[in-house]
C-alpha cells in the first residue's frame, strides 16, 4: 500500500499503513509528561513498528536520537495485531500549533477511517486523590463507553491545548474522541500513567505488562522530561 499524506494548514501528516477501524491513542507532552511516558511504553512493550510521521515548519527543529539513529520528533506507531496505532510526540507545541495539530489529527483519522481516538493527559489532584481516572468525550455515546470501564466523567472543567482540539474537531468532524486523565500526585507522574496503561489494557485488550512500567517509569520520565526541556517552542508552550 502506498503512502498516504494529509496536509493541514502547514501540518503534514504522513501515514505508510491502513489503519481503518484502528484505535489511535495520542500522547502528547503535557502535565506530568503522562501521554509520552503511556506512548512510548505501548510502543516498546508492543513492538509496534514505525508507519508515520508528522511535519510542519512551525514544529521545533529537534531530532529525537534512539540507539543511534535520529527520528522525527513527532511519530505514528502501528500494532496490526490489536488495530492499534499510537502518535508520540517528544516536544511541546504553541497554541497556534497545538490547533493546526490537532485539525491535521482529526482529518486524517476522518480519512483513514479510524475507529476512535483516545488522548491521553494528566490532571493534577493536589494532596492526592488516589488513582482515579477521569475522562471526557466528544460524544455522548462515548462518555457511556467511557463510564463502561469505570472512568469517572468530568463533571466541570476545561482541557487546552491538543486534547481540547481533538475534542472540539472531533464533535464537528464526526470522529469519536476521549480523553483520559491519570490522576498526578506531586511527581509521582509514572504512578499515573501505569493506572492508564492498566485502563488502556482493559478497554483495548492489549496485553500490555504495566509492573514493568513502575520499574522503568523514573527512567522514561527523565528521557522525556529531557527531550522536552530541549524543544521547548520560543512561544508560550500549551499543556493538555
Amino acid at each position: 500500500m502506498g503512502e498516504k499524506h494529509y496536509r493541514v494548514v502547514d501540518v503534514h501528516v504522513s501515514i505508510g499503513s491502513d489503519l481503518k477501524g484502528y484505535t489511535l491513542i495520542v500522547g502528547f507532552p503535557g502535565i506530568g509528561l503522562v501521554g509520552p511516558i503511556v506512548a512510548r511504553h505501548l510502543i516498546e512493550s508492543r513492538h509496534m513498528k514505525l508507519v508515520g510521521t508528522i511535519s510542519s515548519p512551525d514544529f521545533p527543529a529537534v531530532s529525537a536520537i534512539r540507539n543511534g539513529v535520529a527520528l522525527p520528533p513527532v511519530r505514528i506507531y502501528a500494532d496490526d495485531e490489536k488495530k492499534i496505532a499510537v502518535v508520540v510526540s517528544e516536544v511541546m507545541f504553541s497554541e497556534g500549533s497545538a490547533k493546526k495539530l490537532g485539525a491535521a489529527l482529526i482529518d486524517a483519522a476522518k480519512k483513514q477511517g479510524i475507529k476512535r481516538i483516545v488522548s491521553i493527559a494528566g490532571v493534577l489532584m493536589p494532596g492526592g486523590g488516589g488513582a482515579t481516572i477521569f475522562g471526557a468525550a466528544s460524544h455522548p455515546d462515548d462518555v457511556k463507553y467511557l463510564m463502561r470501564y469505570g472512568i469517572t466523567p468530568v463533571e466541570k472543567g476545561i482541557t487546552t491545548g491538543i486534547s481540547a482540539t481533538l475534542l472540539t474537531h472531533g464533535q464537528t468532524k464526526s470522529v469519536n474522541v476521549v480523553l483520559v486523565l491519570g490522576t498526578l500526585r506531586a511527581k509521582e507522574d509514572f504512578r499515573a500513567a501505569a493506572e492508564i496503561v492498566k485502563k488502556l489494557d482493559e478497554m483495548l485488550n492489549l496485553d500490555i505488562p504495566y509492573d514493568a512500567l513502575l520499574e522503568r517509569a523514573a527512567e522514561i520520565e527523565r528521557d522525556v522530561s529531557h527531550i522536552v526541556s530541549q524543544a521547548k517552542n520560543r512561544e508560550s508552550p500549551m499543556y493538555g
